[in-house]
């Protein structure tokens, strides 16, 4: 199962991040993300676009080293870290499948529930 985890997280995060970075480069992929209102991002969400990209490959790192592949931080930050991104994707979660609409929702809902639930259980384990 900790395989699995490992590779769905890694799928997961690898997906979201260079997803953020497309969207904080202009990519016209806007209406994915942050309330499928735009096209192409204003700046200040391409600035929070970038912001998350960073948030979420730390989230690639932390996965990474949770299936013993890099040793990169603090082995005592792992789990605690896993629980901190497993919470905020579940909060991610839920607003994607009560707040978004339709291809922010058919996006956001699988992919807050990979990382989620890639978290969770590689901090359980």
């Amino acid at each position: 199962m900790n395989g699995l985890a490992v590779v769905l997280g890694l799928l997961g995060f690898g997906w979201l991040t260079l997803f953020q970075l497309l969207l904080s480069a202009g990519a016209p992929i806007g209406r994915l993300a942050w309330g499928g209102v735009h096209r192409v991002l204003p700046k200040g969400l391409r600035v929070a676009s970038l912001a998350s990209a960073l948030l979420t490959f730390l989230a690639v790192m932390v996965v990474l080293q949770a299936g013993r592949f890099v040793s990169i931080l603090p082995e005592p930050w792992i789990t605690p870290l896993l629980w901190a991104f497993a919470v905020f994707f579940a909060a991610s979660f839920l607003l994607n499948l009560l707040g978004a609409k339709g291809w922010e929702r058919l996006h956001g809902v699988p992919l807050t529930l990979i990382c989620t639930g890639s978290c969770a259980i590689l901090a359980l384990s």
